[in-house]
């Protein structure tokens, strides 16, 4: 078997924990998990999926440490009882079974959450929302303070019994400790604000107790807003003042960025070219000599590598690229870069459907999150003849899907061209992304015998009946919006 990319696939040992390659599946809400925040069985399958891609670290997504007050999300993880530990194991078994580390980031929402879902007041680290037109927080006292810190050590305690091969704290997007650490949601004038030191105070009593109670074998990772990119917010400068109070103890700094205020580079927008934000990674490491995890729309694979051949990181974080192909890992080292589903960054279906619509996440380019392609394993089991009208992206999908399960397929197109809409869209500068979607379904279509794509002739009813089809799919197209 070839191994492309050599760089991105060579293994890499954390304290006691040796990942296969170079790639972390990012945290991500998913509101998979179930009302009382417990892992459903489509939650396990969804990251077992990613598993047996080859993604060589899986961070699960934010579990809440103290229930109601941090929650986080309609539907969020929670690991603040022992009762959360038989699922959470039955997850780190899956995964670990097709060779994947996994770890889980324990956080406490803060000021971002909200008291229609946790019936009381948000708590901070001041009386500051954290975002523009929030709801206004409650200052927390030391002692919450040392307690919440007792929450965060127990809760590493109970992802250490259940399987978990590395703990992360979210310090960083808004949340709690993020809270403290930045200028913008902190003017206490206690020990816990002012200064850069006081401000990681309350993060280093976090860190504190969370090595307490894994011990020294297991790894931590700390996630950061490396550059906060809000007018009066840390900066990268900030940030490398504040970390030297916190490196210690801490094996892994997962450098992303952004606040609220700023989301478009924390969840990026997709003019953002791949791996913009990898020179944080460099900076962090740089300074304190420790594994960074460099992210920021990272879709193609020459990208990621180069990232780790300069010495910008030691890990490429993907989150929403492993949404849109589980097998981005196994395709990228073994298979044909043209055959990976890369992620459009368009934020509908991951993004809109769980922060705008508080719905469980979806793709526009990937159908099944869960089973991914195990839909090829049923074929048809007599002759059937489909015609599909219209080569855009919804009708290429449909003629792949059908012809990949046996079907003997006509796709009709009245342009010369097939792609369709998202075709002539991506021609806007900051809409290229959007060509790699038709430009995969184009390469998945030619590589498929029993497809047969015509152009140039148009649908009519008698064009369609001439090929004697069973089933007739109308894609023919959308409308733009202007």
């Amino acid at each position: 078997m070839k191994n492309n990319f050599p760089n991105i696939f060579q293994p890499f040992t954390l304290r006691t924990a040796t990942v296969r390659n170079r790639i972390v599946m990012m945290p991500m809400g998913s509101d998979l998990a179930g009302h009382n925040g417990e892992l459903s069985d489509e939650h396990i399958k969804y990251y077992e999926l990613r598993a047996k891609g080859g993604t060589g670290l899986i961070l699960v997504e934010n579990i809440c440490v103290k229930y109601p007050e941090g929650s986080n999300g309609t539907t969020q993880l929670r690991i603040d009882k022992d009762c959360y530990i038989p699922r959470l194991f039955n997850l780190t078994e899956a995964c670990h079974r097709h060779g994947a580390c996994i770890g889980i980031q324990l956080n406490h929402a803060g000021a971002s959450a909200m008291s229609s879902r946790i019936g009381m007041q948000p708590v901070s680290a001041s009386n500051i929302p954290s975002k523009t037109g929030g709801e206004e927080p409650r200052p927390l006292t030391k002692e919450e303070l040392i307690s919440i810190a007792n929450d965060y050590g127990t809760a590493a305690k109970r992802a250490v019994n259940a399987g978990f091969d590395l703990v992360e704290i979210h310090a960083g997007h808004s949340y709690l400790i993020s809270q403290f650490l930045s200028p913008l949601m902190n003017d206490r004038t206690d020990e816990f604000g002012g200064s850069a030191e006081n401000r990681a105070r309350f993060c280093r009593m976090v860190i504190d107790e969370v090595r307490k109670a894994v011990g020294p074998k297991i790894p931590i990772s700390l996630r950061l807003s490396v550059d906060e990119l809000v007018a009066g917010g840390n900066t990268m400068e900030d940030c490398l003042e504040y970390l030297q109070y916190l490196n210690d103890e801490v094996d892994l700094f997962d450098t992303s960025a952004a606040l609220n205020q700023s989301i478009q580079y924390q969840i990026d927008a997709n003019y953002l070219k791949d791996g913009w934000r990898s020179y944080m990674a460099k900076a962090v490491r740089e300074k304190f000599q420790k594994p960074t995890i460099a992210m920021g729309n990272i879709r193609d694979p020459k990208v990621a590598d180069e990232i780790i051949a300069r010495g910008d990181a030691d890990f490429i974080g993907m989150g929403r690229g492993l949404i849109a192909d589980p097998n981005w890992c196994n395709k990228a080292q073994y298979g044909d870069v043209a055959d990976i589903r890369k992620c459009i960054s368009c934020n509908v279906g991951c993004v809109g459907n769980r922060i705008g619509g508080n719905k469980p996440i979806r793709c526009s380019i990937n159908p099944d999150l869960i089973y991914g392609e195990e839909y090829k394993r049923t074929k048809v089991q007599k002759e059937c003849n489909v015609v599909v009208v219209g080569a855009g992206t919804a009708g290429l999908e449909a003629a792949c899907t059908a012809a990949e399960v046996g079907c003997n397929v006509v796709l009709l197109e009245k342009e010369q061209q097939v792609g369709g809409l998202s075709v002539q869209i991506s021609k806007i500068p900051a809409k290229t992304r959007l060509a790699d979607f038709p430009t995969y379904l184009k390469h998945r279509a030619e590589k498929l015998g029993n497809l047969k794509i015509v152009t140039g002739v148009d649908a009519t009813v008698e064009t369609v009946k001439a090929y004697q089809p069973d089933l007739v799919v109308n894609a023919t197209g959308s409308v733009p919006m202007l």
